[in-house]
């Protein structure tokens, strides 16, 4: 593994997420290895609880975005982004064994994806959520999950601004269990594991399920597929274009045209 590491105590199995170096930022690699990873935990009888967690002081930046210069044909990106991003974040948020994230500063559009996916999510003080993709040109991100966690009228002002939102907040909104010092978040969440770990597997198998069939009988798995591909269609529009291709391909030009703009609205 290059992008992540891997540890198992006991019954607990920990996918720690490792480019510190790019604060964690997730690209391809990184997200075939998480695949890979729980399918492996998936069968493994030992596994009963995955917990997600990352080094470094944030969760994830988000999207790596260093290879974007190039604008693919629609249909690529299509495809790459139904692989790669949507069917594997409903793979978490589907999986048959219970998920725990510990969230530490940054937890950003596809680091959200992630956290969000988790049945559980345990957060430090100083960490933050946000989903600024519809300020950078995009239809927020891959997979939806705002309008289930924290309803429709916060999940605009949270998606139509790109405000971040604190911890404390987040967890009043719903999107976060509990908010526990950043020394003690990984105890806290080893401990919730451990005790949801001491229920029988298939109990916990069939209730996680009742539980997920309980939101997709309202309307969420139709409403994931409708967004995912009017997120796609957002990448074709021009300024779409502009801002994911054409101003990233200099990282100073993209903050320049960002700030100009929210110059020229914000006063």
């Amino acid at each position: 593994m290059k992008t992540i590491c891997l540890e198992q105590n006991g019954p607990i199995f920990e996918i720690v997420l490792n480019r510190p170096e790019k604060r964690n930022a997730i690209d391809h690699t990184m997200i075939m290895e998480i695949d890979a990873a729980l399918r492996t935990a998936e069968q493994d009888l030992n596994v009963r609880v995955v917990l997600f967690r990352a080094e470094s002081q944030v969760f994830s930046a988000g999207h790596d975005l260093s290879g974007t210069a190039e604008r693919p044909l629609a249909e690529e990106r299509l495809d790459q982004e139904l692989e790669e991003y949507y069917k594997k974040t409903l793979y978490i948020r589907d999986y048959s064994k219970p998920t725990i994230a510990v969230v530490q500063g940054a937890c950003i559009a596809a680091g959200l994806m992630i956290s969000q996916a988790c049945d559980l999510v345990i957060a430090t003080p100083n960490a933050y959520f946000s989903n600024p993709v519809a300020r950078m040109g995009g239809v927020a991100a891959e997979v939806l999950f705002e309008p289930w966690d924290m309803g429709i009228r916060r999940a605009k002002q949270f998606l139509f601004t790109g405000d971040p939102l604190p911890a404390h907040v987040a967890m009043q909104f719903g999107m976060v269990n509990e908010v526990v010092d950043s020394e003690k978040a990984l105890d806290r969440a080893r401990e919730l594991a451990a005790k949801i770990a001491a229920i029988p597997p298939i109990t916990l198998r069939l209730l996680k399920k009742s539980l997920n069939h309980t939101q997709d009988i309202m309307g969420a798995r139709e409403s994931f597929e409708y967004h995912f591909i009017m997120h796609e269609l957002g990448h074709t529009t021009e300024e779409s274009q502009r801002l994911l291709y054409d101003a990233r391909k200099d990282k100073n030009n993209l903050k320049q045209f960002l700030k100009q703009r929210d110059e020229k609205y914000v006063k």
